[in-house]
């Protein structure tokens, strides 16, 4: 990472000390760097632009990331995530804009949310071997969950999303995706026990636009809260 990216990353640490209703807000950090100017804090929202991808390992070339603190792997708690989301673009690029990573290097992480080039959502998850993008493996159960929602737009139509996270304390978890105020993604992610695999041993959650393709946008995020619930 070039010397101007680690100190936008270090400078856009946000620290968060909200404390209410039994609930705590997590902390979010930019995943990696970014170009200048492609994540900004303009009034309450976070306005994500087109940036190069600095992270190591993987096939996406475009990332502009803001990513938590982590939540313990045994963790028996419900976690949330919600935001008042827009995009404006021309493309039809598919991009991840929210996730659920264990830092691993190549493969799907165990949860991504997907905004596809035909405007409907869609669960992307792996299980890993550990050898980058040739020890990756289709977890079939999360990605074959049904969208119920409406046809999505890219025109600065804004979208209220809610991720709810029941983690099981076994390194699974159950998440229901709302849309609106209405469920539109539901499903569960359960660890893998073939010994072959790599078992997770933290997760965080991941906010932006993630991308395999560079294309131009810009999203924004207002009111972005996650937050572990009583």
């Amino acid at each position: 990472m070039r010397f101007g990216h680690f100190v936008l990353a270090i400078a856009t640490v946000l620290f968060v000390t909200l404390f209410a209703s039994g609930s705590f807000a997590l902390s979010w950090r930019t995943a990696c760097g970014v170009d200048p100017g492609s994540i900004k804090r303009e009034g309450g929202s976070y306005v994500f632009r087109t940036s190069n991808n600095y992270c190591r390992g993987g096939i996406f070339n475009q990332r502009a990331q803001l990513n938590t603190g982590n939540i313990p792997v045994s963790s028996t708690a419900n976690y949330v995530f919600e935001s008042n989301i827009s995009m404006n673009s021309g493309s039809k690029e598919d991009f991840i804009f929210f996730q659920v990573h264990d830092g691993r290097i190549g493969c799907a992480p165990p949860l991504s949310l997907r905004w596809t080039s035909v405007n409907r959502l869609r669960f992307d998850s792996d299980y890993t071997r550990g050898q980058g993008m040739a020890g990756c493996v289709e977890n079939r159960a999360l990605r074959g969950a049904q969208y119920r929602g409406p046809s999505l737009k890219r025109n600065g139509t804004s979208y209220s999303f809610q991720v709810k996270l029941t983690f099981d304390g076994d390194g699974g978890f159950d998440v229901n995706v709302m849309l609106d105020g209405r469920s539109a993604m539901s499903g569960k992610y359960s660890p893998s026990d073939n010994p072959s695999f790599v078992a997770s041993s933290r997760y965080y959650m991941s906010h932006g636009v993630y991308s395999k393709s560079i294309f131009k946008y810009e999203m924004k995020s207002k009111n972005l809260r996650a937050y572990r619930g009583r």
